[in-house]
């Protein structure tokens, strides 16, 4: 203490230092994620990114850096770890994401020092965006599917109307399964969510199939599409939706493409972007965006429509030519 004030440092602050360092040399990454994962992933972040939080923690990064020192991770670790996932480039990635956000959350505690978050600057795998829109034959398919693995049992009724809903309404999985009887406004046509993905309330439209729909579900509990267990929401639309697209032979289509196939259902009907970008909730237009050759595929179809809806207006009022008979001249006779 007498070396510290000598020096003109703060002699609680730097035996709080040595304590943090003390730590940081004996604490291992597997430890800490589980403070990081309760004191901040739980309590800052959406129940569906918990969840996928908690998967790669057991899945991907305690098995291949929890046996490290917090303090000792370096950036070459954290590079092999990203190079074994290179199969996978987009969960590589998203698991690199949430190992920098655990190291930050290090680096705030104490456990690192400043900038020194060895997750930072890793030069990512390109992701090659996907767009899979489902043609109207394909939606009957699926539609047929969804009915008939729910008859074989193979899904309950709750999981068959979120997914009919889905198809509907052009929803996020995440958003039909939070909504709650009490979020249907029978009377507008909607379900208001409080919340969403934006952090903000969110209206989803209801056609006159998605209100039979809602119509039919079984009424159990709080939540539209119950969970198995009484007081709960279903828990994954996904495994649902594997479930029907092998029958219906469709096994490249994600559970997310049927919100792309809604938009894109209504873009060739010649629904503006800014509409489109309203029913799904959008936040930002850019996001709306990835649908605007649709909607230029669907302006080219209506002016040709009009171009020979115009042309017809032009033959009908147009007089029909007469026709010319050249007429024969007289020979004048000799006189």
């Amino acid at each position: 203490m007498l070396a510290d004030l000598r020096a003109g440092r703060d002699p609680k602050l730097e035996k709080v230092a040595r304590t943090k360092a003390l730590e940081a040399g004996q604490t291992t990454v597997s430890a800490f994620a589980e403070r990081w994962f309760t004191e901040y992933a739980q309590a800052k972040l959406k129940p569906r990114t918990v969840t996928d939080y908690r998967r790669l923690l057991d899945q991907k990064i305690k098995p291949a850096l929890g046996h490290l020192i917090v303090g000792r991770v370096t950036k070459e670790d954290v590079l092999k770890f990203h190079a074994d996932m290179r199969s996978i480039p987009r969960r590589a990635n998203y698991s690199v994401a949430v190992f920098r956000s655990l190291m930050t959350y290090a680096e705030d505690v104490g456990l690192r020092p400043p900038a020194t978050n060895p997750a930072r600057r890793i030069k990512l795998y390109r992701e090659r965006p996907r767009e899979r829109f489902l043609s109207e034959a394909e939606i009957g398919k699926a539609a047929e599917a969804i009915t008939a693995t729910e008859r074989a049992g193979k899904i309950g009724p709750h999981a068959a109307a979120g997914l009919r809903l889905a198809m509907f309404t052009g929803a996020r999985s995440g958003e039909i399964l939070a909504a709650q009887w009490p979020h249907v406004d029978w009377g507008r046509r909607i379900i208001r969510l409080p919340d969403s993905k934006n952090n903000e309330p969110r209206t989803i439209h209801l056609s006159d199939a998605a209100i039979e729909v809602l119509k039919a579900v079984p009424r159990v509990g709080l939540y539209i599409i119950a969970g198995a267990k009484a007081g709960e929401a279903y828990r994954s639309l996904t495994r649902a939706w594997i479930e029907c697209r092998g029958k219906a032979g469709l096994a490249d289509v994600r559970l997310h493409d049927l919100r792309h196939s809604f938009a894109s259902l209504a873009a060739a009907r010649g629904v503006s972007l800014q509409m489109i970008g309203k029913l799904l909730g959008h936040k930002v237009p850019a996001t709306t965006a990835r649908y605007a050759h649709l909607a230029r595929d669907a302006a080219a179809a209506v002016n040709d429509e009009i171009g020979d809806a115009m042309s017809a207006a032009m033959e009908k009022g147009t007089a029909p030519s007469a026709t010319v008979v050249k007429l024969r001249r007289r020979k004048q006779r000799d006189r």
